[in-house]
Protein backbone atom coordinates (compact mmCIF):
# COMPACT_ATOMS: atom_id res chain seq x y z
CA UNK A 1 0.00 0.00 0.00
CA UNK A 2 2.51 2.32 0.73
CA UNK A 3 4.60 1.78 -2.21
CA UNK A 4 1.55 2.36 -4.30
CA UNK A 5 1.18 5.63 -2.52
CA UNK A 6 4.65 6.82 -3.40
CA UNK A 7 4.57 5.73 -6.81
CA UNK A 8 0.91 7.62 -7.48
CA UNK A 9 2.28 10.95 -5.88
CA UNK A 10 5.83 10.59 -8.09
CA UNK A 11 3.67 10.02 -11.11
CA UNK A 12 1.32 12.87 -10.25
CA UNK A 13 4.82 14.59 -10.43
CA UNK A 14 5.92 13.66 -13.67
CA UNK A 15 8.46 11.15 -11.94
CA UNK A 16 8.73 7.34 -13.09
CA UNK A 17 9.68 5.27 -10.22
CA UNK A 18 10.06 1.79 -10.16
CA UNK A 19 11.13 -0.54 -6.96
CA UNK A 20 13.60 -2.83 -7.90
CA UNK A 21 13.04 -6.41 -5.73
CA UNK A 22 16.52 -7.94 -4.24
CA UNK A 23 18.11 -4.88 -5.71
CA UNK A 24 20.72 -3.16 -3.33
CA UNK A 25 21.16 -5.58 -0.88
CA UNK A 26 24.47 -8.06 -2.01
CA UNK A 27 26.91 -6.93 -4.44
CA UNK A 28 27.64 -10.30 -5.76
CA UNK A 29 24.12 -11.25 -6.59
CA UNK A 30 23.63 -7.77 -8.23
CA UNK A 31 26.92 -8.23 -10.31
CA UNK A 32 25.34 -11.84 -11.56
CA UNK A 33 22.32 -10.26 -12.59
CA UNK A 34 23.98 -7.64 -13.85
CA UNK A 35 27.31 -9.02 -15.53
CA UNK A 36 27.03 -10.26 -19.61
CA UNK A 37 28.49 -13.32 -18.64
CA UNK A 38 27.80 -16.42 -16.42
CA UNK A 39 31.58 -16.83 -16.48
CA UNK A 40 32.95 -13.88 -16.10
CA UNK A 41 36.21 -12.61 -16.60
CA UNK A 42 37.18 -10.83 -13.40
CA UNK A 43 39.87 -8.91 -11.83
CA UNK A 44 39.95 -8.66 -7.83
CA UNK A 45 42.15 -5.91 -7.49
CA UNK A 46 43.85 -5.94 -3.51
CA UNK A 47 42.90 -9.17 -3.22
CA UNK A 48 44.36 -9.66 0.07
CA UNK A 49 44.29 -13.34 1.19
CA UNK A 50 41.92 -15.08 -0.67
CA UNK A 51 38.57 -13.86 0.59
CA UNK A 52 36.90 -12.23 -2.49
CA UNK A 53 37.99 -14.92 -5.02
CA UNK A 54 35.77 -17.82 -2.63
CA UNK A 55 32.66 -15.05 -3.29
CA UNK A 56 33.69 -14.68 -6.81
CA UNK A 57 33.88 -18.79 -7.22
CA UNK A 58 30.89 -19.63 -5.22
CA UNK A 59 28.26 -17.16 -7.50
CA UNK A 60 29.48 -17.45 -10.78
CA UNK A 61 30.13 -20.41 -12.76
CA UNK A 62 33.63 -20.66 -13.81
CA UNK A 63 35.26 -17.09 -13.68
CA UNK A 64 38.26 -16.38 -15.11
CA UNK A 65 40.27 -14.18 -12.07
CA UNK A 66 43.06 -12.24 -12.26
CA UNK A 67 43.81 -11.14 -8.52
CA UNK A 68 46.27 -8.73 -7.26
CA UNK A 69 48.10 -8.43 -4.21
CA UNK A 70 51.45 -6.58 -3.51
CA UNK A 71 51.49 -7.34 0.81
CA UNK A 72 53.93 -10.22 1.10
CA UNK A 73 52.16 -11.73 3.92
CA UNK A 74 49.00 -11.51 2.41
CA UNK A 75 50.00 -13.35 -0.86
CA UNK A 76 52.00 -16.29 0.62
CA UNK A 77 48.55 -16.95 2.75
CA UNK A 78 46.77 -16.03 -0.80
CA UNK A 79 48.90 -18.69 -2.87
CA UNK A 80 48.14 -21.05 -0.50
CA UNK A 81 44.50 -20.91 0.01
CA UNK A 82 44.28 -20.82 -3.77
CA UNK A 83 46.71 -23.49 -4.63
CA UNK A 84 44.96 -26.02 -7.31
CA UNK A 85 42.17 -23.51 -7.87
CA UNK A 86 41.25 -23.29 -12.03
CA UNK A 87 41.21 -20.24 -13.84
CA UNK A 88 42.74 -18.13 -10.96
CA UNK A 89 46.17 -16.71 -12.03
CA UNK A 90 47.76 -14.53 -8.45
CA UNK A 91 50.20 -11.63 -9.22
CA UNK A 92 52.17 -10.12 -6.39
CA UNK A 93 52.44 -6.86 -7.48
CA UNK A 94 50.10 -3.56 -7.28
CA UNK A 95 47.94 -1.41 -10.24
CA UNK A 96 47.89 2.22 -10.36
CA UNK A 97 48.61 5.21 -12.13
CA UNK A 98 51.63 4.44 -13.74
CA UNK A 99 54.31 1.87 -14.31
CA UNK A 100 56.83 2.37 -10.92
CA UNK A 101 58.33 1.20 -7.52
CA UNK A 102 55.95 2.52 -4.74
CA UNK A 103 56.48 1.92 -1.13
CA UNK A 104 54.22 -0.47 0.22
CA UNK A 105 52.96 -0.22 4.31
CA UNK A 106 52.49 -3.32 5.65
CA UNK A 107 49.85 -3.18 8.89
CA UNK A 108 49.43 -5.73 11.75
CA UNK A 109 45.97 -6.15 10.84
CA UNK A 110 46.60 -7.06 7.05
CA UNK A 111 43.53 -5.52 5.67
CA UNK A 112 45.12 -2.24 6.56
CA UNK A 113 47.66 -2.45 4.68
CA UNK A 114 47.79 0.33 2.43
CA UNK A 115 50.26 2.96 0.19
CA UNK A 116 49.05 5.66 2.43
CA UNK A 117 50.20 6.86 5.65
CA UNK A 118 47.26 5.77 8.42
CA UNK A 119 45.07 8.65 9.93
CA UNK A 120 42.92 9.50 12.63
CA UNK A 121 40.19 6.64 12.15
CA UNK A 122 42.73 4.26 11.24
CA UNK A 123 43.51 0.91 13.11
CA UNK A 124 46.47 -1.57 13.68
CA UNK A 125 50.29 -0.98 13.51
CA UNK A 126 52.34 -0.26 10.29
CA UNK A 127 54.88 -3.64 10.59
CA UNK A 128 57.00 -2.55 7.88
CA UNK A 129 57.43 -0.59 4.63
CA UNK A 130 59.02 -1.76 1.42
CA UNK A 131 59.00 -0.83 -2.59
CA UNK A 132 56.55 -3.20 -4.73
CA UNK A 133 56.02 -3.05 -8.15
CA UNK A 134 52.96 -1.45 -10.05
CA UNK A 135 51.88 -1.75 -12.83
CA UNK A 136 48.37 -0.23 -14.71
CA UNK A 137 45.53 -1.81 -15.75
CA UNK A 138 46.14 -1.23 -18.96
CA UNK A 139 49.84 -2.36 -19.61
CA UNK A 140 48.28 -5.08 -17.64
CA UNK A 141 45.32 -6.48 -20.42
CA UNK A 142 47.68 -5.46 -22.88
CA UNK A 143 50.54 -7.44 -22.05
CA UNK A 144 47.79 -10.39 -21.56
CA UNK A 145 45.98 -9.58 -24.72
CA UNK A 146 42.71 -9.17 -22.61
CA UNK A 147 40.46 -7.39 -24.47
CA UNK A 148 37.54 -6.98 -21.30
CA UNK A 149 36.44 -7.16 -18.21
CA UNK A 150 33.11 -8.05 -16.64
CA UNK A 151 34.10 -7.70 -13.10
CA UNK A 152 37.00 -5.26 -11.61
CA UNK A 153 36.51 -5.38 -7.72
CA UNK A 154 39.10 -2.50 -6.14
CA UNK A 155 39.76 -2.59 -2.72
CA UNK A 156 42.96 -0.91 -2.13
CA UNK A 157 42.62 0.48 0.98
CA UNK A 158 42.17 4.69 -0.29
CA UNK A 159 44.40 3.82 -3.71
CA UNK A 160 41.13 2.87 -5.93
CA UNK A 161 41.45 6.21 -7.65
CA UNK A 162 44.69 5.72 -8.55
CA UNK A 163 43.86 2.55 -9.35
CA UNK A 164 41.13 3.46 -12.41
CA UNK A 165 43.03 5.98 -13.64
CA UNK A 166 45.38 3.76 -14.59
CA UNK A 167 42.36 1.75 -16.75
CA UNK A 168 41.53 5.08 -18.88
CA UNK A 169 41.89 2.99 -22.28
CA UNK A 170 40.25 0.06 -21.26
CA UNK A 171 37.08 2.73 -20.31
CA UNK A 172 37.63 4.99 -23.52
CA UNK A 173 36.91 1.56 -25.29
CA UNK A 174 34.15 0.50 -23.05
CA UNK A 175 35.79 -2.71 -22.17
CA UNK A 176 35.01 -2.59 -18.84
CA UNK A 177 30.93 -3.57 -17.95
CA UNK A 178 31.02 -3.57 -13.81
CA UNK A 179 33.15 -1.59 -11.48
CA UNK A 180 33.07 -2.56 -7.49
CA UNK A 181 34.87 -0.13 -5.37
CA UNK A 182 34.87 0.39 -1.79
CA UNK A 183 34.83 4.27 -0.60
CA UNK A 184 36.16 5.55 2.47
CA UNK A 185 34.66 8.71 3.98
CA UNK A 186 36.36 8.77 7.14
CA UNK A 187 40.12 9.88 7.74
CA UNK A 188 41.12 6.73 7.99
CA UNK A 189 44.15 7.49 5.31
CA UNK A 190 46.41 10.85 4.50
CA UNK A 191 45.46 11.91 1.25
CA UNK A 192 42.19 10.10 1.01
CA UNK A 193 40.46 11.57 -2.24
CA UNK A 194 36.92 12.65 -1.83
CA UNK A 195 33.83 10.19 -3.02
CA UNK A 196 32.73 12.91 -5.38
CA UNK A 197 36.16 12.59 -6.98
CA UNK A 198 35.88 9.35 -7.51
CA UNK A 199 32.34 9.07 -8.45
CA UNK A 200 33.07 12.11 -10.60
CA UNK A 201 36.15 10.48 -12.58
CA UNK A 202 33.70 7.69 -13.05
CA UNK A 203 30.54 8.98 -14.25
CA UNK A 204 32.67 11.25 -17.17
CA UNK A 205 33.44 7.94 -18.41
CA UNK A 206 29.95 6.76 -18.65
CA UNK A 207 29.34 5.02 -15.36
CA UNK A 208 26.49 4.93 -13.34
CA UNK A 209 25.54 4.00 -9.81
CA UNK A 210 24.06 0.76 -9.37
CA UNK A 211 23.75 0.61 -5.39
CA UNK A 212 25.66 0.93 -2.15
CA UNK A 213 26.54 -2.14 -0.32
CA UNK A 214 27.12 -2.59 3.78
CA UNK A 215 27.71 0.36 5.32
CA UNK A 216 30.52 0.56 8.46
CA UNK A 217 30.67 3.48 10.88
CA UNK A 218 32.43 4.84 13.08
CA UNK A 219 32.58 7.25 15.57
CA UNK A 220 28.67 7.94 14.19
CA UNK A 221 29.30 8.55 11.55
CA UNK A 222 29.63 6.60 7.38
CA UNK A 223 33.35 5.34 7.86
CA UNK A 224 33.21 3.16 4.27
CA UNK A 225 31.29 1.23 1.99
CA UNK A 226 31.41 -0.06 -1.08
CA UNK A 227 30.36 0.86 -4.54
CA UNK A 228 28.68 -0.89 -7.99
CA UNK A 229 29.32 0.86 -11.05
CA UNK A 230 27.62 0.29 -14.94
CA UNK A 231 28.78 1.34 -17.60
CA UNK A 232 25.99 2.85 -19.63
CA UNK A 233 27.40 1.27 -23.04
CA UNK A 234 26.15 -2.00 -21.74
CA UNK A 235 21.80 -0.41 -20.98
CA UNK A 236 19.64 -1.37 -18.36
CA UNK A 237 18.89 -5.04 -18.07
Amino acid sequence: MIRRLVKKAFRAAGIDIRFVPKLGFDAFIDMRKLAATPSPLVFDVGANRGQTIERFRRHFERPVIHAFEPGRDAFAELQRRCAGMPDVVLNNVALGPRRESRMFLDNDHDDMSSFLEPSVTAWGEITGRYAVEVLTLDDYCESHAIERIDVLKIDTQGFDLQVLHGAQRLMRESAIHLILTEVIFSKMYEGLPRFDETYGFLADRGFTLVSFYDFYYQHDRASWTDALLIAEAFGAK
